[in-house]
């Protein structure tokens, strides 16, 4: 039997029943009309045609070196990365820069298509999969997005633009794969034309505490967690 990261596949969101416990969660911890927002923007998604519905990352097609290091895909909402960006903010003690936002795991282009429709100049994604790759190519289509691009990649070889100002990681894998994009975005570090910021959502290891400025950390209602560092 084929080993997998437990927590790999999230597909049980796709049911009725997890989505009846989101929208009651949402209602506890957001109020009436948040939720009715969030409600309005999924069924104008899907009225577009945009998918950003979770899979089990084992069933698809991956590229690079470290194919069996990867973790969940989870789309970001809109409202969430609205709150990770606010508290970035509130730990730098200033507006930042919204040149560009990389998001490593991008999935299916859910926090780079948000990132733009929040401001950013431009927003990347990198991902191992090609099935998502493809769908997140589509979703930008659809919605008529310039300056958002998905890349069919190895994150661990993946070279940053030198403006890039934020770095978005939510759990898209584990140690070992996270030691080499560290690595990587080191040696970029000193081509890098302003101060650049990572989220890292949900964080299942230690290297980027190890590594960078740990600035703050927040636990949300939902569960999520989030580290927020300068590089």
């Amino acid at each position: 039997m084929r080993e997998t990261h437990t927590n790999a596949d999230m597909s049980h969101q796709n049911g009725i029943l997890y989505k009846i416990s989101v929208f009651f969660t949402s209602l506890k911890n957001n109020g009436v009309l948040p939720t009715i927002r969030k409600i309005s923007q999924r069924i104008e998604y899907k009225r577009k045609g945009i998918d950003f519905s979770t899979q089990n990352i084992y069933d698809l097609t991956r590229t690079g070196e470290y194919q069996e290091h990867g973790t969940a895909l989870v789309s970001t909402s809109i409202d969430f990365l609205t709150q990770l960006l606010n508290d970035l903010e509130k730990a730098v003690g200033k507006p930042i820069n919204k040149d560009v936002f990389v998001d490593y795991g991008s999935g299916k282009g859910a926090a780079i298509i948000h990132a733009k429709q929040l401001g950013f100049e431009k927003s990347i994604g990198v991902e191992f999969a090609k099935e998502l790759h493809d769908q997140a190519e589509q979703n930008i289509k659809k919605l008529n997005l310039e300056n958002v691009h998905s890349l069919y990649a190895d994150a661990t070889t993946y070279v940053l633009p030198n403006d890039i100002s934020v770095i978005y990681l939510f759990n898209p894998f584990d140690e070992v794969v996270m030691t080499k994009v560290i690595e990587n975005i080191q040696k970029q570090q000193e081509s890098f034309e302003s101060d650049v910021y990572v989220i890292y959502g949900n964080a299942s290891c230690t290297v980027l505490r190890e590594t960078f400025e740990l600035l703050d950390e927040q636990v949300y209602p939902s569960g999520a967690k989030a580290e927020f560092y300068k590089i």
